[in-house]
């Protein structure tokens, strides 16, 4: 097989096969850019004065947390590394960024290796449990006689 016969027409030249694995690393590597330009941000004005993003509508109506308010402080403090601050602002989150991490990083793997980086399915036995938990953190959260409660309010 020839040189010309590996390479795919209006490829530059290219390989076969080398646009395919550049196109589905722009996904994750777009991701860690703008993850990382928002987590510089955030270690900035450590996550409280981030203007132009408005106050949580739902916590502007009710003056209640909602189960993603302090997230952004959240992130905020795990750049400072205070990991602290960061389960106290928003348990779910810091809880759930580990997880995040190692789905990019499997996104990741299996781009480079020209495999499909399609996300795993998650069960829909797992959506009302989780639905649950982030309704009881929600209601626990907003009320601070309960042990914790407080510390759990951004």
């Amino acid at each position: 097989m020839t040189a010309a016969a590996t390479r795919g027409p209006g490829h530059g030249g290219a390989p076969v096969g080398t646009t395919s694995r550049s196109r589905a690393l722009l996904a994750p590597v777009s991701g860690a850019v703008v993850a990382g330009l928002v987590t510089a941000s955030l270690h900035r004005s450590g996550g409280i004065d981030v203007a132009p993003v408005p106050l949580c509508p739902f916590h502007a109506v009710t003056g209640l947390w909602c189960p993603f308010c302090g997230g952004l402080r959240g992130v905020a403090a795990l750049s400072h590394l205070d990991l602290p601050a960061a389960l106290s602002s928003n348990l779910p989150l810091t809880l759930a960024l580990p997880l995040v991490v190692a789905l990019w990083l499997r996104h990741t793997y299996r781009a480079l290796r020209g495999r499909g980086s399609a996300l795993p399915a998650v069960p829909h036995q797992v959506w009302r449990p989780l639905g649950l938990l982030l309704l009881l953190f929600t209601v626990w959260r907003n009320l601070p006689w309960l042990p914790l409660g407080e510390w759990l309010a951004p």
